[in-house]
């Protein structure tokens, strides 16, 4: 990871509406340099202290760290703080918004909308779902009502 690494990310800072698109792009960017087994891969875990790997370990999840802290907004600063590697932090961030996106699947049952409003609506909560990994089975139907209309 090169000095430009975290400044090239702080486009994008993740807040409580973006988590889709920057999930997208935080994986790409750390799988595109070489840094993605330390979230989910071979490296995800630091080996013991007195193993000869662990300061190069420690430096490589130290800069990911540094990555993550700069591109979120400071109101989710505190939800990554506490943890101590790079999958922590992916972890807890997804955690967050999973029961984030669900909270808003419930919320848009309960508005009055339109249907143009709720299908764009639906289908930017299904993207986010499966962005987390949950199979959104919506999202099929979504796209058929929108190629029929």
């Amino acid at each position: 990871m090169d000095r430009g690494m975290a400044s090239s990310l702080l486009t994008e800072k993740l807040d409580r509406t973006n988590y889709a698109s920057w999930s997208y792009k935080m994986h790409q960017y750390l799988l595109g340099h070489g840094y993605w087994s330390y979230v989910e891969g071979a490296n995800d875990a630091a080996p013991e202290s007195t193993h000869r790997d662990f300061p190069t370990w420690e430096q490589s999840a130290s800069r990911i760290l540094y990555c993550f802290a700069s591109c979120v907004g400071e109101q989710l600063l505190s939800y990554i703080r506490d943890a101590k590697t790079p999958k922590g932090v992916w972890e807890n961030l997804k955690k967050i918004f999973v029961a984030s996106t669900t909270a808003r699947k419930l919320q848009l049952r309960q508005r009055d909308l339109s249907v143009a409003d709720y299908t764009s609506k639906t289908k930017d909560i299904c993207d986010s779902l499966n962005i987390c990994d949950h199979v959104c089975v919506l999202h099929s139907h979504i796209e058929t009502f929108c190629f029929e209309v």
